[in-house]
Protein backbone atom coordinates (compact mmCIF):
# COMPACT_ATOMS: atom_id res chain seq x y z
CA UNK A 1 0.00 0.00 0.00
CA UNK A 2 1.25 3.45 -0.93
CA UNK A 3 -0.24 6.49 0.81
CA UNK A 4 0.59 9.87 -0.73
CA UNK A 5 0.21 13.14 1.15
CA UNK A 6 -0.41 16.08 -1.15
CA UNK A 7 -1.09 19.75 -0.58
CA UNK A 8 0.43 23.19 -0.67
CA UNK A 9 3.92 23.81 0.71
CA UNK A 10 3.73 24.29 4.44
CA UNK A 11 0.58 22.20 4.81
CA UNK A 12 2.24 19.70 7.13
CA UNK A 13 2.84 16.79 4.79
CA UNK A 14 6.18 15.78 6.30
CA UNK A 15 5.12 16.04 9.93
CA UNK A 16 1.81 14.30 9.26
CA UNK A 17 3.55 11.68 7.13
CA UNK A 18 5.94 10.68 9.89
CA UNK A 19 3.13 10.37 12.42
CA UNK A 20 0.84 8.52 10.01
CA UNK A 21 3.57 6.08 8.97
CA UNK A 22 4.25 5.30 12.61
CA UNK A 23 0.53 4.77 13.34
CA UNK A 24 0.22 2.43 10.35
CA UNK A 25 3.56 0.67 10.83
CA UNK A 26 4.59 1.80 7.34
CA UNK A 27 7.87 3.18 6.04
CA UNK A 28 8.00 6.98 5.62
CA UNK A 29 9.57 8.74 2.65
CA UNK A 30 9.76 12.49 2.20
CA UNK A 31 10.09 13.01 -1.54
CA UNK A 32 12.14 16.22 -1.18
CA UNK A 33 14.61 14.49 1.17
CA UNK A 34 14.80 11.52 -1.21
CA UNK A 35 15.67 13.90 -4.08
CA UNK A 36 18.27 15.78 -2.01
CA UNK A 37 19.98 12.53 -1.05
CA UNK A 38 19.86 11.09 -4.56
CA UNK A 39 21.29 14.22 -6.22
CA UNK A 40 23.45 15.26 -3.27
CA UNK A 41 22.03 18.79 -3.56
CA UNK A 42 19.38 20.73 -1.69
CA UNK A 43 16.06 21.51 -3.35
CA UNK A 44 17.09 25.16 -3.11
CA UNK A 45 20.30 24.46 -5.07
CA UNK A 46 18.50 22.37 -7.68
CA UNK A 47 16.04 25.22 -8.29
CA UNK A 48 18.71 27.90 -8.21
CA UNK A 49 21.10 26.26 -10.68
CA UNK A 50 18.80 24.21 -12.88
CA UNK A 51 15.39 25.92 -12.74
CA UNK A 52 11.89 24.74 -11.97
CA UNK A 53 11.37 22.71 -15.18
CA UNK A 54 14.44 20.57 -14.45
CA UNK A 55 13.36 20.14 -10.83
CA UNK A 56 9.83 19.05 -11.81
CA UNK A 57 11.28 16.41 -14.14
CA UNK A 58 13.56 14.89 -11.50
CA UNK A 59 10.77 15.18 -8.93
CA UNK A 60 8.52 13.10 -11.21
CA UNK A 61 11.31 10.56 -11.77
CA UNK A 62 11.79 10.33 -7.98
CA UNK A 63 8.05 9.80 -7.47
CA UNK A 64 8.08 6.90 -9.94
CA UNK A 65 11.19 5.46 -8.29
CA UNK A 66 9.85 5.49 -4.71
CA UNK A 67 6.52 4.08 -5.90
CA UNK A 68 8.33 1.05 -7.30
CA UNK A 69 9.95 0.29 -3.93
CA UNK A 70 8.58 -2.73 -2.12
CA UNK A 71 6.52 -2.45 1.02
CA UNK A 72 3.88 -0.25 2.56
CA UNK A 73 4.79 3.41 2.79
CA UNK A 74 3.58 6.91 3.42
CA UNK A 75 5.09 9.37 0.94
CA UNK A 76 5.08 13.10 1.62
CA UNK A 77 5.15 14.74 -1.80
CA UNK A 78 6.36 18.22 -2.57
CA UNK A 79 3.75 20.98 -2.82
CA UNK A 80 3.77 20.92 -6.62
CA UNK A 81 4.38 17.21 -7.19
CA UNK A 82 0.75 16.36 -7.84
CA UNK A 83 0.36 19.21 -10.34
CA UNK A 84 2.84 18.11 -13.02
CA UNK A 85 3.21 15.08 -15.33
CA UNK A 86 -0.28 13.76 -14.44
CA UNK A 87 1.18 12.76 -11.09
CA UNK A 88 -2.01 12.93 -9.06
CA UNK A 89 -3.69 10.54 -11.48
CA UNK A 90 -0.67 8.25 -11.23
CA UNK A 91 -0.66 8.37 -7.41
CA UNK A 92 -4.40 7.60 -7.36
CA UNK A 93 -3.82 4.59 -9.63
CA UNK A 94 -1.18 3.04 -7.36
CA UNK A 95 -2.35 4.06 -3.90
CA UNK A 96 -4.35 6.43 -1.74
CA UNK A 97 -3.89 10.20 -1.93
CA UNK A 98 -4.65 12.48 0.98
CA UNK A 99 -4.99 16.22 0.48
CA UNK A 100 -4.07 18.20 3.59
CA UNK A 101 -6.11 21.36 3.08
CA UNK A 102 -4.92 24.41 5.04
CA UNK A 103 -6.43 27.89 4.78
CA UNK A 104 -4.49 30.80 3.29
CA UNK A 105 -3.98 32.66 6.59
CA UNK A 106 -2.46 29.58 8.24
CA UNK A 107 -0.26 28.86 5.21
CA UNK A 108 0.95 32.47 5.23
CA UNK A 109 1.85 32.22 8.90
CA UNK A 110 3.75 28.95 8.41
CA UNK A 111 5.54 30.01 5.23
CA UNK A 112 6.74 33.38 6.50
CA UNK A 113 8.84 31.49 9.01
CA UNK A 114 10.34 29.17 6.41
CA UNK A 115 10.58 31.10 3.15
CA UNK A 116 14.41 31.07 3.06
CA UNK A 117 14.26 27.33 2.41
CA UNK A 118 11.58 27.53 -0.24
CA UNK A 119 12.83 28.67 -3.66
CA UNK A 120 9.43 29.73 -4.99
CA UNK A 121 9.06 32.19 -2.09
CA UNK A 122 12.41 33.97 -2.24
CA UNK A 123 12.28 37.75 -2.09
CA UNK A 124 8.53 38.04 -1.53
CA UNK A 125 7.09 40.51 0.97
CA UNK A 126 4.26 39.38 3.27
CA UNK A 127 1.67 40.86 0.90
CA UNK A 128 3.34 39.32 -2.16
CA UNK A 129 3.53 35.99 -0.37
CA UNK A 130 -0.17 36.16 0.54
CA UNK A 131 -1.08 36.96 -3.08
CA UNK A 132 1.23 34.17 -4.30
CA UNK A 133 -0.44 31.61 -2.00
CA UNK A 134 -3.92 32.67 -3.15
CA UNK A 135 -2.96 32.53 -6.84
CA UNK A 136 -1.02 29.25 -6.77
CA UNK A 137 -3.49 27.53 -4.47
CA UNK A 138 -6.24 28.46 -6.91
CA UNK A 139 -4.20 27.02 -9.82
CA UNK A 140 -3.38 23.81 -7.95
CA UNK A 141 -6.75 23.24 -6.30
CA UNK A 142 -8.05 21.15 -9.21
CA UNK A 143 -5.16 18.71 -8.72
CA UNK A 144 -5.31 18.63 -4.94
CA UNK A 145 -9.05 18.00 -5.00
CA UNK A 146 -8.52 14.84 -7.06
CA UNK A 147 -7.25 13.17 -3.88
CA UNK A 148 -8.93 10.07 -2.50
CA UNK A 149 -9.35 11.80 0.87
CA UNK A 150 -9.41 15.52 1.73
CA UNK A 151 -8.75 16.56 5.31
CA UNK A 152 -9.04 20.02 6.79
CA UNK A 153 -5.74 20.22 8.64
CA UNK A 154 -7.26 21.73 11.78
CA UNK A 155 -9.44 18.60 12.08
CA UNK A 156 -6.63 16.12 11.45
CA UNK A 157 -6.68 13.09 13.73
CA UNK A 158 -3.86 10.65 12.93
CA UNK A 159 -5.49 7.61 14.56
CA UNK A 160 -8.79 8.18 12.75
CA UNK A 161 -6.94 8.72 9.45
CA UNK A 162 -4.92 5.52 9.98
CA UNK A 163 -8.17 3.60 10.61
CA UNK A 164 -9.68 5.04 7.42
CA UNK A 165 -6.61 4.02 5.40
CA UNK A 166 -6.68 0.50 6.83
CA UNK A 167 -10.35 0.16 5.87
CA UNK A 168 -9.61 1.36 2.32
CA UNK A 169 -6.67 -1.01 1.86
CA UNK A 170 -8.61 -4.17 2.67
Amino acid sequence: MKVFLIGFMGSGKTTTGKELAQALGYQFIDLDTFIEEKYNQTIKTLFEYHGEDYFRKIENDALLEVTEMKGNMVIASGGGTSCFYNSVEFMNSVGITIYLRVDVAELLSRLIASKRDRPLLWGKTKEELNNYIIRVLDERKKYYEMATITIEFEHLNIDRLASTIKSLSV
